[in-house]
């Protein structure tokens, strides 16, 4: 968005994506996009692109990679990126761990995605005070309405306010159709004196902004207006 904090996401390190898929699947439906790649060098600096995650979760129980080495690699790619990077290790490496090592925090397996969900939760509230209450999602689509951003399949889009707030509105009474006239009331507000073909031009470029996989979630309703279909 124009002027507006690019989504927080999150980033999982593993080489066994089979154990992992469950606890992606939690943090993906608390909101938070999440995205996976294993420890190949060349794979982990193409997930650095275009824009590095805030949160990386590094699974010490597949990959040999370890935090310091991992951090090394991402200065190398996107020097000076503030992100936070959690640990999962085995007991034995838990007794082990070095204090220094790299990692701002750790969870010994076995554990539940409950827990990571809680370290992530806190990690991104003292990072960016952000509240799982600030998100709206919908399927893959998450707003973030504490920096003003929208990411769907952890794709963050490039939107204008008022393309943000219409997506809003829409997405916050999803399945309900809304007139033009409504919307610009909404969105715009009862002063505003364009016509109703402003709702129509901002909805065109959302369509075009979601691609053309996701651009039926605006559905237009014939003879009425719009509605958010998910």
């Amino acid at each position: 968005m124009e002027n507006g904090s690019p989504m927080q996401r999150i980033l999982i390190i593993t080489d066994n994506t089979r154990t992992l898929a469950p606890w992606q699947h939690q943090l993906m439906r608390a909101g938070y996009p999440v995205l996976t790649c294993t420890s190949d060098r060349p794979e982990l600096a193409r997930a650095f692109s275009p824009r590095p995650s805030e949160i990386f979760i590094l699974d010490g129980t597949s990959v040999r990679l370890t935090p310091r080495e991992f951090w090394e690699l991402l200065q190398v790619e996107c020097p000076n990126h503030e992100s936070c990077l959690i640990w999962l290790v085995t007991e034995e490496q838990a007794a082990h761990l070095d204090p220094a090592g790299g990692m701002d925090d750790f969870i010994v397996l076995p554990s539940t995605g409950h827990e990571l969900l809680a370290r992530v939760r806190l990690h991104l509230w003292k990072s960016h005070h952000i509240n799982s209450d600030d998100l709206i999602t919908a399927g893959d689509l998450v707003i973030d309405q504490a920096n003003y951003s929208v990411a769907i399949d952890g794709r963050t889009l490039d939107l204008t306010f008022k393309e943000y707030e219409l997506l809003r509105f829409l997405v916050a009474h999803r399945g309900r159709v809304f007139t033009r006239e409504a919307l610009l009331n909404q969105v715009w507000g009862y002063d505003y004196y364009g016509g109703t073909r402003t709702v129509d031009v901002h909805i065109r470029r959302i369509r075009a902004k979601l691609g053309p996989d996701r651009e039926d979630l605006v559905e237009t309703v014939r003879n009425v207006g719009y509605r958010f279909n998910a």
